[in-house]
């Protein structure tokens, strides 16, 4: 349990992953990346340590979601930027 009463949001492919029971390895088979880069691009926005998908990784993402995953989706929520908590 965490001391944190706030949730901090994560791209909406983690969410697709556990959504779908679908881990990391599953996700870089389908995108060519490795587990690990896969793991740190679903950390919360806030982490400093989360990567940033560039354009053909997210092309792939659309494709292997079927489209449930968008391009925006990589963008933190408007207010985490205002509160300045985005990574």
């Amino acid at each position: 349990m965490t001391d944190d009463p706030c949730p901090h949001p994560r791209p909406a492919f983690d969410a697709w992953l556990r959504l779908h029971r679908k881990n990391y390895a599953w996700a870089a088979e389908k995108t060519g990346r490795s587990r690990e880069f896969i793991r740190r691009c679903c950390l919360p926005f806030s982490d400093p340590l989360r990567a940033k998908p560039g354009g053909d990784l997210v092309e792939r993402i659309i494709r292997v979601t079927g489209g449930a995953v968008r391009a925006d989706d990589w963008h933190p929520p408007v207010s985490e930027i205002l509160r300045g908590e985005a990574a």
